[in-house]
């Protein structure tokens, strides 16, 4: 099994799957926080999916995600109300029921609570919520923490963690950003990652994160002496979880470092999915105007995989013309774009990395054998 640390960068379904044959059995513990579609997530996704879209996306990562846990391992899925109540009849049907261990509240008002939330017409909603999972129940790793409390005679006594946490702060929007000095609005404080790691793995055990987000599960997992993989597909990746753990590693003091005596040292391995119609997608969707998309037509039929039922020729030279489509929206036109592209070659194939027209260099060739030597 490959004992370095993992960041990859690309979508996380397929990143996922090409773990399995090396990883499978071998993930102690899975945390993720995934996009919440709710449309204020502070993530670049597109966080607006319809419920059974949103429950599609899940349900196609857990089932990839369950086949690589340990047998004494377990996940934890962070997630806020809007979806809470259907991922969890989700994680009922793929872990199954029996296998619930506990729903973790999470008082996310401490040391505030937002502004904007006092306006609402309702009950102020100030928690998050984390399902807890075994792969199985019976055979699950659980250490068990407690924390002191001083009696009135004097006395101290351990006490175990309840399933509601009021004792860890909140750092995300303004403050996160500040202490981060990083923009990203959504960031997670390392003592609650910390917890969760220590009740649920030991040192040298493999944490994974594939919603990967700022870094904070790999941050802490690296000053916790725990392997780790990371996946991102958004392009902050590198100039933020990269950045973070690079600070980490020359020995920064923030988090949890103090707590852990963590000093620096370590490393990580970069690798990213490589793409080709991705790549299409994302000059479609940079495109400020309709000029734009228009020149960047011939460069997507001369050089990215278009879907076989499109008629090309009539598209270049009768819709784009017509005033109908002219007088959509911007969003709509580069819809039309991207629906000529192929979803099945939106990266490339391991078999077709030596071919030169995707200019894959020889290091990164040999850097992907690597990766999959006993495969």
């Amino acid at each position: 099994t490959i004992k370095e640390n993992l960041i990859i960068k690309g979508n996380n379904l397929l990143a996922l799957h090409s773990l399995k044959k090396q990883f499978a059995g071998k993930i102690k513990l899975i945390y993720i926080d995934p996009p919440y579609n709710t449309k204020n997530d502070g993530f670049k996704y597109n966080d607006n999916f319809s419920s059974s879209t949103w429950l599609t996306f899940m349900k196609n990562r857990l089932e990839v995600a369950k086949n690589l846990l340990t047998e004494d391992g377990s996940i934890y899925v962070q997630i806020d109300t809007k979806e809470s109540h259907y991922l969890k009849i989700l994680m009922d049907e793929i872990f199954g029921r029996n296998n619930f261990r506990s729903q973790i509240i999470w008082d996310t008002s401490i040391p505030y609570v937002a502004g904007n939330k006092w306006h609402s017409n309702n009950w102020i909603y100030s928690q998050s919520t984390i399902f807890y999972y075994a792969k199985q129940k019976e055979n699950v790793f659980f250490n068990k923490l407690t924390f002191p409390v001083h009696q009135p005679s004097g006395d101290i006594s351990n006490k175990p963690f309840k399933d509601v946490w009021t004792d860890i702060k909140n750092f995300s929007g303004f403050l996160g950003a500040k202490d981060l000095k990083l923009e990203f609005n959504t960031r997670k404080p390392e003592h609650l990652l910390k917890r969760i790691i220590l009740a649920s793995s030991n040192p040298n055990d493999i944490i994974l994160d594939f919603c990967m987000g700022s870094g904070t599960t790999c941050a802490v997992a690296h000053k916790m002496k725990r392997q780790y993989i990371g996946i991102e597909q958004m392009e902050y990746i590198e100039n933020i979880a990269l950045l973070r753990l690079c600070e980490v590693i020359k020995g920064e003091q923030k988090g949890i470092s103090k707590d852990v005596d963590w000093q620096g040292g370590g490393d990580f391995v970069y690798m990213e999915l490589a793409k080709w119609n991705e790549e299409a997608k994302e000059k479609i969707e940079n495109c400020k105007n309709l000029k734009e998309l228009e020149k960047l037509f011939d460069e997507l039929y001369e050089k990215y995989f278009l879907n076989y039922n499109v008629k090309i020729k009539e598209f270049k030279e009768k819709i784009i013309k017509e005033e109908k489509f002219k007088e959509l929206s911007l969003e709509k036109q580069k819809k039309m774009f991207l629906n000529m592209l192929d979803l099945n070659q939106m990266y490339i194939q391991k078999s077709e990395m030596s071919d030169k027209k995707f200019g894959i260099s020889e290091k990164d060739q040999k850097l992907t054998e690597e990766f999959y030597k006993n495969i």
